[in-house]
């Protein structure tokens, strides 16, 4: 009687063990396949959000750089600039930060005549509803080594989510901004 009983207090443990053993398993397994299948939302805004948002930050942090009044230059003032349109390629100013494109050109970026190496902010037009429906690949602007900043300039009435859906291969080291620029 007493070896039955003994039998029964072992196995109990074992069986808690092991039951214990496979729901931490099967939750590790879950929270793996989820996290797995995640995707990252990219934060696109207005230009004149961005760059007040970016006011608010440095506001808090002391810095002789800002941030803010860089992305405004980079934005309204002339700066050395490559435009690619329809495969030419026309450079002015030596070591160019502003890269001029639309969708038309995006897919042949990898131009090498394009000077790649200073680039920080590329300026996508869009101007024709065919547009909406096309993808922004991020990848094609991994050889543009100081990219910061997609800028897109549409002259149709779109909005961040529109944007988002855009994007493909999403990189957070890319801060995406957009206006609309009718021409009135």
């Amino acid at each position: 009687m007493q070896n039955k009983l003994k039998n029964k207090i072992e196995k109990v443990p074992l069986f808690l063990f092991v039951s214990k053993s496979m729901l931490l398993f099967v939750v590790i397994l879950f929270s793996t396949t989820i996290s797995g299948q995640s995707v990252i939302t990219p934060q696109i805004m207005e230009v004149n959000t961005y760059i007040s948002s970016l006011k608010t930050m440095e506001q808090n942090t002391p810095s002789n750089f800002s941030n803010a009044k860089n992305v405004y230059n980079l934005v309204n003032d002339v700066q050395p600039s490559v435009y690619y349109y329809l495969g030419v390629v026309k450079t002015f100013g030596e070591k160019p930060i502003c890269l001029f494109t639309d969708f038309n050109s995006l897919q042949s970026i990898d131009n090498p005549d394009i000077l790649k190496n200073n680039i920080e902010i590329v300026k996508l037009k869009i101007d024709d509803s065919n547009d909406l429906n096309s993808k922004i690949d991020l990848l094609l602007f991994s050889d543009y080594k100081n990219l910061k900043y997609i800028y897109i300039v549409s002259n149709l009435a779109i909005n961040s989510q529109t944007i988002a859906n855009m994007i493909s291969n999403y990189n957070e080291k890319y801060s995406i901004f957009y206006s609309i620029d009718k021409g009135e």
